[in-house]
């Protein structure tokens, strides 16, 4: 029987007060997510990483 092993690491990250910006100015909170996804992407996929999903 064959197997194997996979190393995982799961990152979480969290927009303070993203909700409250969406109520204040939906369209600045978008850019925000935009620009942290712009971030994001870029290194987990440096090190050969996946984006799973994001939640909002």
């Amino acid at each position: 029987m064959s197997s194997s092993r996979q190393l995982a690491a799961i990152m979480f990250t969290d927009i303070v007060g993203y909700t409250a910006l969406m109520g204040k100015d939906e369209q600045k909170a978008f850019e925000l997510l935009d620009k942290n996804r712009r971030i994001q992407k870029p290194v987990i996929e440096q090190f050969n990483g996946r984006w799973i999903k994001e939640l909002g």
